[in-house]
């Protein structure tokens, strides 16, 4: 039954498909995100996608490649709630203020005049901005929200600037100073700042509201609520290096220093650095991912942006949902991909064509054998039988592993099995073995 589906499938595709081709190019999204419109057969998205699907709790995924979707899956349109990774969106808006002088990052809470329902201590009011926004306040007060990070330290334990300690306490301040220094609500500035120059499909000023428990804290959290494409616009900014079109809405230089290692962490799967409220990929093992950094929330919010790749990933998980896609899980998401796009850079793009030329026989179904026979045709390896109005393009991505081009079926991907000396014995296609004769 799923052999006669299948060719069906197959049969229709080809009598009915119009391939086109576009040149793809750099660019920036106008009102939409523009998509890849010739994806390579052996791209890594393909299967990515399937990992998605599989392994993930993916409610909305981009990945944009040179400005345009390489791969799209789930409610890109949907707004939902953004947790942690708020604090690199706010990292983004101290850029413009830090750089015009009305935020010095040398203040301390102190001048500032900053303090909370457990008074700060002398020494806790040294701190200044830069160690605020960079987790290594040595204020260890509880926030007015939970998502710090376990075993906080007592109070006294450490001196402001000495330890990393991630801890909402900071990022929240962060969030009251940005709103005392600039005399803008976080949200209102946040709209007319990046959400209009960028052009976000999907922002209302009205969705956005903060949390708190005063009796904890004075200073709220400042969630967003953000569209996964949306989220995506903020990390593609990033990629170049705060400049939209012609406009440069965010300083390079603080680009630069937001996404230069100031702490090691070493407890947060491949995250191993941190940078004003950025997580930062150091010392890893993926030669792809230096440089590499990425905005982090509870549920699986994360924007990603990977220079060497020329990449942004947009991910969420609907926290209303219940369901996860903790760091774990989205670092082996980060490792298939870079996997993935490796390979395609090193290819071995001479392989010998003949080996997999001859006759081939389907019989996964009893009495119904299906012949089938694979040709070179110029440069290209192409098979051909009943089921194909017109042989099919086999495009090869490794000695053991291609794909049928067809577009319109996702390209589905061929397994070959060879036997200890190296000669074709059949390949595997979508459940099915066809025998080499």
């Amino acid at each position: 039954m799923k052999k006669t589906f299948l060719y069906s499938t197959l049969l229709i595709v080809f009598l009915f498909s119009d391939k086109t081709i576009a040149q793809d190019k750099y660019t920036y999204p106008n009102n939409d995100w523009e998509h890849i419109t010739e994806n390579s057969p052996c791209s890594p998205m393909n299967l990515l996608r399937q990992y998605v699907i599989d392994s993930l709790n993916t409610t909305g995924l981009l990945i944009i490649k040179g400005g345009k979707i390489a791969l799209e899956y789930g409610e890109t349109d949907d707004t939902s709630y953004l947790a942690s990774a708020r604090k690199s969106v706010l990292s983004m808006m101290y850029g413009k203020y830090v750089n015009n002088g009305e935020i010095n990052l040398n203040a301390t809470l102190k001048e500032l005049g900053i303090d909370d329902v457990n008074q700060l201590t002398d020494k806790e009011k040294q701190a200044t901005i830069d160690q605020i926004i960079n987790a290594k306040s040595g204020v260890y007060l509880p926030a007015a929200n939970a998502g710090s990070g376990a075993n906080m330290p007592k109070r006294g334990e450490f001196k402001p600037g000495e330890h990393f300690y991630y801890n909402n306490w900071d990022f929240n301040v962060a969030g009251t100073i940005f709103e005392q220094k600039t005399g803008k609500n976080i949200y209102e500035a946040f709209e007319n700042e990046f959400a209009i120059p960028l052009g976000f499909q999907d922002f209302k000023l009205a969705n956005q509201k903060k949390y708190g428990n005063d009796e904890l804290s004075i200073h709220p959290a400042y969630h967003f609520y953000l569209s996964t494409r949306d989220m995506a616009r903020l990390g593609y900014l990033m990629l170049r290096k705060g400049k939209w079109n012609d406009k440069q809405i965010i300083p390079e230089s603080w680009i630069n220093k937001t996404t230069t290692m100031v702490s090691k962490t070493g407890e947060y799967g491949l995250f191993k650095g941190y940078s004003y409220m950025w997580w930062l990929y150091i010392d890893s093992d993926f030669e792809l991912l230096e440089g590499a950094y990425t905005a982090a929330g509870a549920w699986g919010q994360y924007i990603t942006v990977i220079p060497k790749l020329d990449m942004v990933i947009a991910h969420k998980t609907k926290s209303v949902y219940e369901r996860r896609t903790p760091i774990p899980s989205y670092d082996q998401f980060l490792v298939k991909l870079i996997e993935g796009e490796k390979q395609v850079l090193n290819s071995n793009k001479n392989i010998d064509l003949n080996l997999f030329t001859g006759s081939y026989t389907d019989n996964s179904v009893e009495g119904q054998p299906m012949n089938l026979e694979m040709v070179i045709d110029g440069e290209s390896l192409k098979i051909q039988g009943p089921i194909f109005p017109q042989p099919v393009n086999i495009v090869l991505c490794s000695e053991t592993t291609g794909v049928l081009d067809v577009r319109e079926m996702g390209y589905p991907s061929l397994s070959f099995k060879k036997d200890e000396n190296g000669k074709i014995l059949g390949f595997n296609v979508m459940n099915m073995f066809i025998k080499k004769n």
